[in-house]
């Protein structure tokens, strides 16, 4: 399952430890508490923790997602995107894998599976030409707006295979994700949005956990099936 070994007996009290060590630092976080690049001890429990908990592709999606942490926090906004960008690639990875080589042995394209891949796919067209048409003329020319661009094709992407995976916990996580950085980009190129730091954080911090906490072995209670198909 991830990068070292760990019996299936130890799961579940290195995830929930993960977890509580996580969220008190995300609760440190809206602390008025001085500590350089705290934000990026958050991201940092998880990816750690994933090397037990998770696979490799995971891992390495929140191993660049804390390092997109670590550059926001130095207001080094080109290498924030690059760094997540590269976070999406990881998670698309392991969502088209893991699609592959498990939901679609089970998955049979009935009516209703045909109708909601139609409405994914409708929904990331919307969003993508939300943000083309009222965010990225607001960016600056050049290789800003470039990279804006391709992140935006990349976590629709990224939103796309994560709502394929027939787990609410994946799509919620996924579609958080989108609702922060989008929430972000608006704020930091249109026009200020209030209460943005919770906003973009709350549901940030949310995604993360969800994404994280979803690829492990370990269950809370029944999956949530609010969208299998």
């Amino acid at each position: 399952m991830g990068t070292f070994r760990i019996n299936d007996k130890s799961t579940g009290p290195v995830t929930l430890t993960a977890t509580a060590l996580y969220f008190i630092a995300c609760i440190i976080f809206f602390l008025p508490v001085e500590i350089d690049h705290k934000i990026t001890i958050c991201t940092s429990i998880l990816t750690l923790a994933s090397l037990w908990l998770c696979p490799w592709q995971m891992t390495l999606a929140l191993l660049f997602s804390t390092l997109g942490d670590h550059f926001g926090s130095c207001n080094n906004f080109m290498a924030q995107m690059g760094f997540f960008a590269l976070g999406h690639i990881w998670f698309i990875i392991y969502f088209i894998g893991r699609y592959f080589n498990k939901v679609e042995k089970d998955r049979k394209l009935t009516g209703k599976a045909k109708g909601y891949l139609s409405m994914v796919v409708f929904c990331a067209i919307v969003l993508l030409c939300v943000v083309f048409t009222q965010i990225v003329p607001e960016v600056p020319a050049g290789i800003m707006k470039i990279g804006v661009c391709i992140y935006a094709l990349l976590i629709s992407t990224m939103l796309v295979s994560a709502m394929l995976q027939r787990s609410s916990l994946f799509a919620l996580g996924a579609i958080l994700f989108v609702f922060s950085d989008f929430i972000l980009a608006w704020n930091k190129f249109v026009e200020p949005v209030p209460g943005r730091h919770y906003l973009v954080l709350v549901s940030y911090f949310l995604a993360q956990w969800l994404l994280f906490v979803r690829a492990t072995k370990f269950r809370i209670g029944p999956e949530m099936r609010l969208l299998r198909f």
